[in-house]
C-alpha cells in the first residue's frame, strides 16, 4: 500500500478526450478517493483532480465506479511491486522482513497528515456490501500475505525463523500487522510506537 501524489498541473488539456497519460490519471483519482472517500467524491472532483472533462473520464473508464476499480487495481500493483522489491534479497534474513514491515511503519507514521491507504480506506468504507471492491481487496491482501509468508518460509529453511511456524498462519499474522499499522498510523503518529509493534512481531517469529 503506496503514497501517490497529486499531479502539479493538469494531466491533459480540457476538450481533448483520450489524449492523456492513463497512469497519471489513475494516480490522480486515487489521491482524490483517498482524500474524500468514494461516496463523497463527485465526478466534478475527479475532473478537477485530473484536468479532464467528464466525457474523457467516462470514455476511458465507463463511470465513477469504473474509475475507482481502475484506481484500486493500479494502487494494488504498485504496492505489491514495492513489497516484492523490498523482499527480493538474495538470502533470507530477519532484516529483510523487518525492513518490509518498517516501510509500513514509516509510511503509517505520516498518515495522520495525509489520508491513509486507498485499499484500507475503501475496505472500511465499502465492505462487505460492495462485492467487486471486496474481491479486489481480498485479492491484494492474499497476495501480500503470501509474499510475506514466503519470506518467512525461506527464512525457516535457512534457520533464520522458528521451524514450527505455519505458513498460512504466518501470512495472516503479518497481514494483520501491516493493516494494523495502516489504521493505527492514522490516529497514532508516534513512529516509535509503531516500530515497537514491528519489533514485537519479529520476536514472535524467532
Amino acid at each position: 500500500m503506496s503514497t501517490l501524489q497529486s499531479p502539479s498541473k493538469p494531466i491533459a488539456e480540457r476538450g481533448r478526450p483520450r489524449e492523456f497519460d492513463t497512469s497519471a490519471v489513475i494516480a490522480a483519482v486515487a489521491v482524490a478517493f483517498r482524500e474524500n472517500g468514494y461516496h463523497a467524491t463527485s465526478i466534478d472532483d475527479l475532473c478537477k483532480a485530473t484536468g479532464l472533462l467528464r466525457g474523457s473520464l467516462y470514455a476511458a473508464f465507463g463511470d465513477k465506479r469504473g474509475i475507482l476499480l481502475a484506481a484500486l487495481d493500479h494502487y494494488s500493483e504498485v504496492s505489491l511491486m514495492r513489497l516484492a522489491g523490498t523482499l527480493n534479497a538474495p538470502e533470507p534474513s530477519r532484516e529483510t522482513l523487518r525492513e518490509a514491515l518498517m516501510y509500513y511503519t514509516r509510511d503509517s507514521a505520516a498518515l495522520y497528515r495525509q489520508c491513509g491507504c486507498l485499499i484500507t480506506n475503501m475496505a472500511l468504507e465499502m465492505l462487505p456490501q460492495d462485492t467487486e471492491v471486496a474481491e479486489r481487496v481480498q485479492r491484494v491482501q492474499q497476495r501480500m500475505a503470501g509474499m510475506l509468508a514466503d519470506e518467512v518460509m525461506r527464512g525457516q529453511s535457512a534457520g533464520v525463523f522458528a521451524g514450527d511456524l505455519d505458513e498460512r498462519a504466518v501470512g495472516s499474522f503479518l497481514l494483520c500487522i501491516v493493516q494494523g499499522l495502516r489504521v493505527l498510523g492514522k490516529v497514532q503518529h508516534d513512529e516509535q510506537t509503531l516500530r515497537d509493534a514491528v519489533d514485537m512481531a519479529m520476536r514472535a517469529l524467532a
